[in-house]
Parts: C-alpha cells; structure tokens; sequence
C-alpha cells in the first residue's frame, strides 16, 4: 500500500530557528502503523535529529472510488 507523508520538524538555530518539511510517497505494508511511519520519516532527514515535529501526516495515497471527475 502506498502512503502520502508530511514531515514538519523545527529546531533551535543560531539567534533562530531552522525547519524543514518533507513530502514524500512510501509503499509499506497495509498493516504498517503511523509511528512506524514516522520513524521512517525521521529517518529521511538526519540533519534535524532532535527536531521537535510540527506537523506530520500519513495518509494512503489514494482517492476515494465514489470521488467523481470534474466536468469543465
């Protein structure tokens, strides 16, 4: 199964801070859980080890069947 992350982390740098936001597609197992997912994502970005996160998400990266095209 394919899974849409977002990774946000943030730290303490010079007189203000760093960030950094990661956007990345994984295939994983479907039974994979969402901290198994975020290890990973971690894992994407060693430079901001110790990092506090900001925002993650993990989603499958698929659309709903019942979404419907739109019609221009």
């Amino acid at each position: 199964m394919e899974f849409l992350i977002i990774l946000t982390l943030s730290r303490p740098y010079g007189s203000g801070f760093q960030q950094a936001t990661i956007t990345r597609t994984v295939t994983a197992e479907a039974t994979s859980t969402r901290a198994g997912l975020l290890a990973w994502a971690l894992k994407q970005v060693p430079q901001m080890q110790g990092a506090n996160i900001m925002f993650f998400s993990a989603e499958p990266n698929a659309l709903p069947a019942t979404l419907k095209a739109v019609k221009g």
